[in-house]
């Protein structure tokens, strides 16, 4: 039912060159198509009442609009008698095939239980396809105690959102997709409307961060807000938008822009007809124009260029819908202010606007209080906090002064206008103070954020710094305890050695030397002060005594080691005794010497 709302709805000024096909899964064919039955099964024992009756249920069942119930109305009795008959086989021979699948109250029971998670999606998911196979009939059998259950379910969901974010979603998915399926009929849309639930639970659900959700509701909300209702549903829609926007403290229409933004391009066409929908039921011109400027002034503009860009047949005719109202809209616009075009598409400038309004208002009776409100506008608080607020409040009340959805003029009677409007401004400036506070604290929180992750890496770094340190200390504790013991043994070997170096030198090693002990020449000269000035090679003669001696071949190296053992190495001593030690051992040397010398020469 609203499907053909909406497709009638999107192909507003298309030229159709031929009719759609039927879709292959429909649930019911037209009269054209049902085969004449044998007269078997014809109703000929029951009277045409009854038969008419029957008729008019089928058709009910059949879910057709009046334009295609029309012409079945028009056939003669005998081959409604026919169908009539041919219809009760089917739905027989149907009701058989499906004795297996679970009827419209089993559901209803199950639900009561408040299944959870996979559970209740697993419900949903059987819920939906049997609400689009099944007849009007069993939608009336599911009746408003199903839908309650099924809203009542979808109002838990949004509420408990951060609980089960992923099945949640995908659960409050299924869910419209149920009333999707519950509305297409008279009945499920009826009883939807009538619910006071159903619509703001819709409009809840319009989430840009699920945007295949967000597609079947906005077309769900576009389709009722294009039915023809005595009580103009585009206004309950636009009403729940507002109210909605006021608990979530945004501006109305940001979801749809951000779902526009997005780039599924099916949820760009839903926000599209959703918005086509709300400004193109609106009697008034000027609720007409205030809808668009609002949406305008938060950013369509640029969305629709960057749209217009796009290659999409049913996005093309969104865009051809919006543009063809704005510009009726702004001829009826023109129309009324004698000759005075504002350009909707390009708002004016502030100067332009005001050279506007003069020019509407000169040499009338309006000018001297349109100067009145000039001049009291220039009594508005110079503060940079209050005057914006104040502004803000006079926008508000002129709007709804001249934005009336009565289409009556105000009680112009009515000379004094009593507001509070100090406190108002107070309240406003206030707020305006709270956000601004808010800002910074969350600036402020996230600069605090930041020095409490670089405080906690230095306190880590420090941390393993200490590790290090006592890691090292322990280290080096070790290798002093290795050295200390080191030193101890080096000490007892040297304690040892001395032990030694006494006992050798209380023996008598002269004894075992031989009695011709032959020493370097160089040794010999070192011995004796002060030192004497060296002879180079050259400088000596061959007669001279040095050039025949041959004196290395006298060298002995045990006789260095003894002697560096006795008088070298003395600990503990005076001077005087290391003096007598020292000419001792020269005196010792030199006699050696001399005696090997006197025996070489002879």
């Amino acid at each position: 039912m609203w499907y053909e709302l909406l497709e009638r709805f999107t192909s507003m000024r298309m030229k159709k060159d031929k009719e759609k096909p039927h879709a292959a899964g429909q649930r019911h064919s037209n009269a054209a198509h049902y085969e004449v039955p044998t007269q078997g099964t014809m109703l000929h024992d029951h009277p045409d009442e009854y038969v008419l009756e029957l008729f008019e249920q089928m058709l009910v069942d059949m879910n057709l609009n009046e334009e295609k119930q029309r012409p079945l109305r028009a056939k003669d009795i005998v081959i409604k008698r026919e169908m009539v008959s041919q219809y009760l086989h089917t739905s027989k021979a149907g009701q058989n095939q499906k004795e297996s699948s679970k009827s419209a109250m089993m559901y209803i029971q199950e639900l009561r239980t408040e299944p959870r998670d996979t559970q209740l999606l697993g419900c949903l998911e059987s819920l939906r396809v049997s609400l689009n196979n099944n007849p009007v009939s069993w939608v009336q059998n599911f009746g408003d105690e199903g839908l309650v259950l099924l809203l009542n379910i979808m109002r838990k969901i949004q509420e408990e959102r951060d609980e089960y974010p992923n099945m949640g979603m995908k659960c409050q998915h299924e869910i419209v997709r149920c009333l999707k399926a519950f509305m297409n009929n008279k009945y499920g849309l009826k009883a939807m409307l009538t619910s006071a639930e159903g619509i703001p639970l819709l409009v809840r659900a319009i989430n840009p961060r699920v945007p295949h959700m967000m597609v079947d509701v906005v077309k769900l909300l576009s389709a009722i807000c294009i039915l023809e209702h005595p009580d103009n549903l585009h206004e309950r829609v636009l009403e729940a938008i507002t109210e909605e926007a006021e608990k979530q403290d945004n501006e109305r229409f940001q979801p749809l822009l951000l779902g526009m933004n997005k780039p599924n391009i099916a949820l760009k066409n839903g926000c599209m007809q959703l918005i086509n929908a709300l400004i193109s039921r609106g009697e008034e011109l000027d609720y007409r124009i205030h809808i668009r400027s609002e949406l305008l002034r938060l950013g369509l503009r640029d969305l629709l260029t960057d749209i217009r860009t796009i290659e999409n047949e049913e996005l093309r005719v969104q865009l051809s819908v919006f543009d063809e109202q704005a510009e009726d809209d702004s001829d009826e616009l023109q129309a009324r202010l004698n000759d005075v075009r504002i350009e909707m598409e390009y708002p004016s400038t502030t100067r332009e606007v005001f050279q506007i309004l003069m020019n509407t208002v000169k040499d009338s009776k309006a000018e001297t209080h349109f100067l009145s409100l000039m001049q009291h506008l220039l009594l508005v608080r110079n503060d940079y906090m209050v005057r914006p607020q104040y502004y803000k409040l006079i926008d508000e009340c002129i709007a709804q002064i001249v934005l009336h959805r009565n289409g009556a003029d105000p009680d112009f009677k009515c000379r004094n206008l009593s507001l509070d409007v100090e406190g108002l401004i107070d309240n406003m400036v206030d707020k305006t103070k709270v956000q601004s506070s808010e800002a910074k604290a969350i600036e402020l929180e996230k600069k605090l954020n930041a020095e409490l992750t670089a405080r906690h890496e230095l306190q880590a770094e420090l941390k393993k710094m200490e590790g290090d340190y006592e890691q090292r200390v322990q280290e080096l504790a070790t290798e002093k305890e290795i050295l200390g013991s080191e030193k101890q043994a080096r000490e007892s070997e040297n304690q040892t050695l001395l032990g030694q170096i006494n006992t050798f030198k209380e023996q008598n090693w002269m004894k075992g030397f031989k009695r011709h002990f032959f020493l370097s020449t160089t040794l010999f000269l070192s011995l004796f002060s002060p030192p004497v000035v060296q002879i180079g090679y050259e400088d000596l003669s061959e007669k001279s005594f040095w050039t025949k001696a041959n004196e290395d071949r006298y060298e002995n190296n045990e006789l260095f080691a003894k002697l560096t053992l006795a008088f070298s190495s003395q600990t503990k001593t005076s001077k005087g005794k290391n003096t007598y030690i020292m000419l001792r051992a020269r005196t010792v040397v030199c006699v050696c010497v001399l005696k090997s010398s006197t025996a070489a020469c002879q």
